[in-house]
C-alpha cells in the first residue's frame, strides 16, 4: 500500500501530541518540586509502563486490528493529559503519568506494524524517513504555537504549561480520530504463529543481539534523562517559550533532515547509520553539563538533528526488515520491552546516585558530575552496534 494523507495526518497530529508532552512534563513537574530521587522515579516509571506492556499489547493488535490500539491509545492519552493540570503535587501526578503511559503502550507497537504495510525492504528508509519528516514538522508548529502563546510570561510556574497540556491533549484526540480511516493490511497466519508469536523476536539470534546490544545502550541513555530538566529550569532558567523555541528549532531540523537520512539508510545500510549516529550520543550530556544559557540548549539540540534523525530512521527499519509478515508489532513491542525496562533501571539509577551524591557536594557539582558520567557510559555502551548484524544484503551495500 502508498501512504495516503490520513497517514501522514495521524503521524503529524499524534507527534505533535508526543512532542508538547515529552517536552514540558518533566520541566513541569520540576517546577512541581520534584527532588532528584523522585524525578528519577517518575522518569523510569513513565518509560518502564510506555514499553514493557507493548508485548501483550502487540499480540491484541496483531490478531484483531492495529488502528483500534492506536485510536484507543492517543483518546485515552487526551483524557490523562487534561488530568495533568489538575495536579500540583509530584507523589500524586506519578499515578496519572502510569495511567497514561499504560495506555499509550497499546498505540507503539500497532503504529510501527501499520506503517510496515507502508514500505518494502528496498524502499523502507526512504518511506519513514518522508513520515518521520512529516512528524517533526508538526513539532515545529506545535513549539511555535506555544512559544507564541506564551512570550510575555517573564518566569515558569505550574499555570505556564496550560497551553502545551491543552494543545497536547486535542491532537491526541484529533490523532486517535484520524486513524480509524487508515487502511490497514492482515496477513494471515498458521497456528504455529499464533502459538509463538510473543517469544518468536527472541527466537531470532540476530535480533536478540540487537536487543541485547540495545537494552544496554538504553540504560546508559537514560541515566541522564531526570537530570536534563534541571539543567533547562534551574542553570539556565529557560521560560516555557525558551523551551518551546528549542524544540522548534530543533524539530524543524530534524524533519529536514530525516528524509536524507532516510535514504543514507537505504544505500549504506541499517549497521553503519545506526551505530555511527548512536555513538554521536555521547556528547549530548556533556554539552548539557557545561550549558550556561538556553541559547547553549538550542544550539546542542540543533546540533544533534541529524544523529537523531539518522538513529530513529535506521533503528526502526532494523527491526521491521528483522520480523516477518504478521509479526511487525510483536517485534517492535519486543524492542520496547527491552527498551523499557532499561531505561526504568537506568533512569531510577541516574536519579538516586544524583541524589544520593547532591547530600555530600552541591547541586550544581551533584550535577555536572551525573552528566559526564552518563557521557562515559553512553560512549562505552554505543560500541556495542559495531557488532550488530546487517539485515540488507551486502551486494545492495556499496
Amino acid at each position: 500500500m502508498k501512504p495516503n494523507p490520513i497517514l501522514y495526518g495521524v503521524a503529524a497530529s499524534t507527534y505533535f501530541s508526543d512532542s508538547l508532552l515529552l517536552s514540558f512534563l518533566s520541566p513541569y513537574v520540576v517546577v512541581l518540586g520534584a527532588s532528584f530521587d523522585q524525578m528519577g522515579v517518575i522518569r523510569s516509571a513513565r518509560n518502564l509502563f510506555q514499553n514493557a506492556l507493548q508485548v501483550g499489547w502487540a499480540e491484541v493488535s496483531e490478531r484483531f486490528s492495529r488502528k483500534m490500539l492506536v485510536a484507543m491509545g492517543y483518546i485515552s492519552s487526551c483524557c490523562f493529559i487534561f488530568s495533568f493540570l489538575l495536579i500540583r503535587d509530584p507523589s500524586e501526578i506519578l499515578i496519572l503519568i502510569v495511567a497514561q503511559a499504560i495506555f499509550w503502550s497499546a498505540a507503539a507497537p500497532a503504529w510501527s506494524s501499520l506503517l510496515a504495510d507502508y514500505t518494502t525492504l528496498k524502499n523502507r528508509g526512504r518511506i519513514l524517513g518522508k513520515i518521520g519528516s512529516v512528524s517533526y514538522l508538526s513539532r515545529v508548529i506545535a513549539a511555535l504555537i506555544v512559544a507564541l502563546a506564551t512570550y510575555t510570561e517573564k518566569e515558569m510556574t505550574a499555570s505556564s504549561f496550560l497551553v502545551p497540556f491543552v494543545l497536547s491533549a486535542v491532537t491526541a484526540l484529533i490523532g486517535g480520530i484520524l486513524i480509524i480511516f487508515v487502511r490497514e493490511a492482515r496477513w494471515g497466519r498458521t497456528t504455529v504463529h499464533r502459538e509463538s508469536m510473543i517469544f518468536a523476536p527472541m527466537m531470532d539470534e540476530r535480533f536478540r543481539i540487537f536487543l541485547v546490544i540495545n537494552g544496554l545502550y538504553w540504560f546508559t541513555m537514560a541515566y541522564a534523562w531526570p537530570l536534563f530538566p534541571y539543567v533547562t529550569v534551574d542553570i539556565v532558567h529557560a521560560t516555557v517559550w525558551q523551551i518551546a523555541v528549542i524544540s522548534a528549532v530543533s524539530g524543524l531540523f530534524t524533519s529536514v533532515l530525516q528524509p536524507k537520512a532516510g535514504a543514507l539508510v537505504d544505500k549504506f545500510g541499517r549497521k553503519r547509520i545506526l551505530a555511527m549516529s548512536r555513538i554521536s550520543f555521547f556528547l549530548y550530556p556533556l554539552l548539557y553539563a557545561m550549558a550556561r544559557s538556553w541559547i547553549h540548549l538550542l544550539l546542542i539540540n540543533m546540533a544533534f538533528s541529524f544523529s537523531m534523525s539518522a538513529a530513529m530512521v535506521s533503528s526502526l527499519a532494523y527491526m521491521m526488515d528483522s520480523a516477518p509478515l504478521g509479526m511487525r508489532a510483536n517485534y517492535a513491542a519486543a524492542s520496547n520491552l527491552v527498551m523499557g525496562i532499561s531505561t526504568f533501571l537506568g533512569s531510577m539509577t541516574g536519579g538516586i546516585i544524583t541524589g544520593h551524591l547532591s547530600a555530600f557536594i552541591s547541586f550544581e557539582q551533584a550535577l555536572f558530575y551525573g552528566l559526564v558520567t552518563s557521557a562515559i557510559l553512553r560512549f562505552l555502551s554505543s560500541l556495542g552496534f559495531l557488532f550488530i548484524k546487517e539485515t540488507v544484503r551486502e551486494e545492495r551495500i556499496p
